[in-house]
């Protein structure tokens, strides 16, 4: 029997397409890609790459929080971006909201993502 859950989290952006916010598997949530989506509207917030992350993490924190976990039980991060040279600010953005120990981290660039205008998208990994 297998123990696999969709969790969809009310205060995020409603899915684009045929996915689950959250896939729990035993005691591990995977979490979909986020990008920075406004939950209202399901557009790409306004603003710079700091904007983006900040409305990215907020609505992985909403995803986590769904599925009874939090940001400190984020065991692995993907970043996706369209300009590498930002992961600096990508990342302290990140370590103001994850404390250690930081999770194993990946970086993947690429010249578009699913959403016009989009700029970085966090894909997670967590414990419950």
């Amino acid at each position: 029997m297998s123990t696999r859950q969709a969790i969809h989290a009310p205060a995020a952006p409603k899915p684009n397409g045929n996915y689950s916010h959250v896939i729990r598997s035993g005691d591990t949530l995977y979490l979909c890609g986020w990008m920075g989506d406004d939950p209202e509207t399901g557009e790409i917030v306004e603003g710079d790459i700091g904007t983006q992350t900040k409305q990215a993490i907020a609505n992985i924190k909403a995803c986590l929080e769904a599925a009874g976990s939090s940001l400190d039980k984020v065991t692995s991060r993907r970043l996706f971006m369209t300009d590498r040279s930002e992961f600096r600010t990508v990342d302290a953005l990140w370590g103001e909201a994850v404390g250690e120990p930081y999770p194993v981290s990946t970086l993947i660039g690429c010249s578009r993502l699913a959403k016009d205008g989009a700029r970085v998208e966090i894909e997670v990994v967590a414990e419950v």
